[in-house]
């Protein structure tokens, strides 16, 4: 049979294939990202990528656009994570333990796992006051987005989440202290 007609078919055309690579591919740039926080031979770069695109399904989502993709991926990574920081912790009470920094260079190091889900806490506080801000942080955080790609998926100006960035720094800042 030939592939085109066998293709057409099946309901795959080259533009979804085409759309699902550069999709993938971004994903695998946030997940070599996303390894800084979960140190662990047991979750590499291609697994966090493939349990992450399950979990987003591109095939039955319609993304408006890379910045609309770029958001539901800080999403689903910012899960991932939490998830894959309790099923550690679940296995091993402890270990790992490092420190958190949310700096102005947007890079998040997180090597301790009950860490990860001190933040997770603090980012639902967060969420309560302002949803805004916790999807900023998400986008910065989890996703390693700069400024202005985060100012672009939530459709504000760059200023504006400059702005956001430092308030729900010390937003999360108060919520790890008191936590």
């Amino acid at each position: 049979m030939d592939e085109s007609k066998h293709r057409a078919e099946v309901g795959f055309n080259p533009a979804d294939r085409e759309r699902l690579e550069q999709l993938y591919q971004e994903l695998r740039r946030i997940a070599r990202r996303e390894r800084q926080l979960i140190p662990s031979a047991t979750l590499n770069t291609t697994a966090l990528v493939h349990e992450v695109w399950l979990r987003m399904s591109p095939e039955d989502q319609d993304y408006r656009d890379r910045h609309h993709f770029l958001g539901i991926a800080a999403i689903a990574m910012r899960r991932m994570v939490v998830d894959y920081a309790r099923y550690r912790l679940a296995q091993k009470r402890g270990g790992d333990a490092v420190q958190v920094t949310l700096g102005d260079e947007d890079v998040g190091t997180v090597t301790d796992l009950g860490r990860i889900l001190d933040i997770d806490q603090a980012m639902n506080s967060l969420e309560t006051l302002d949803p805004r801000l916790c999807r900023l942080v998400e986008l910065r955080f989890f996703t390693g987005l700069s400024n202005e790609d985060a100012a672009a998926v939530l459709d504000i100006s760059p200023r504006t989440a400059a702005r956001d960035w430092k308030r729900a720094r010390a937003l999360l800042a108060t919520n790890l202290k008191a936590g």
